[in-house]
């Protein structure tokens, strides 16, 4: 018992205080890490989908974007276990969607708008917590950044 205190007391304080308890924060973070894994399987399952003379360079895109949301899911997991959490992810989801250019990008463009909407939540239950709060920001800038790319992809009509 005196071991386990003395290890508690050297423990250094947060950088910041949440805006909500560590549990809430925790949840929170859970949940964004389960959309950015389906994020990034969305993006690997329509672009095995796609069809066109454009395959190719949809796919290369895509696969970028990918690796993008995964790196971010990674920020997130390594944040949830700083916080003496566990990641686990057990339930990824794939939205159904028609298997066309315009339907692919219509999906991606919701999942990523959802995304924007849990960075944007992130910030808010960050606090003073700086570091989280930076973490939400990042995530919502490439988060603004892939929508912005499947805005431009999404074809104004079907070929």
């Amino acid at each position: 018992m005196r071991i386990a205190s003395r290890i508690a007391a050297n423990v250094p304080a947060k950088e910041g205080q949440f805006a909500a308890t560590d549990g809430q924060v925790v949840a929170h973070l859970q949940k964004f890490l389960t959309a950015k894994y389906a994020i990034d399987a969305a993006y690997r399952s329509f672009g095995d989908r796609v069809r066109g003379p454009w395959r190719d360079a949809i796919v290369d895109h895509w696969h970028k974007h990918a690796e993008e949301e995964r790196s971010q899911a990674y920020d997130l997991a390594m944040k949830i276990m700083g916080l003496g959490a566990d990641p686990a992810q057990t339930s990824i989801v794939v939205p159904a969607c028609e298997p066309t250019l315009s339907a692919f990008c219509r999906t991606l463009m919701e999942m990523e708008l959802k995304a924007i909407e849990n960075g944007r939540r992130l910030m808010a239950l960050s606090g003073s917590n700086t570091s989280m709060k930076v973490l939400g920001e990042n995530l919502v800038l490439m988060d603004t950044q892939h929508l912005d790319d499947l805005r431009r992809s999404l074809p104004t009509e079907e070929s």
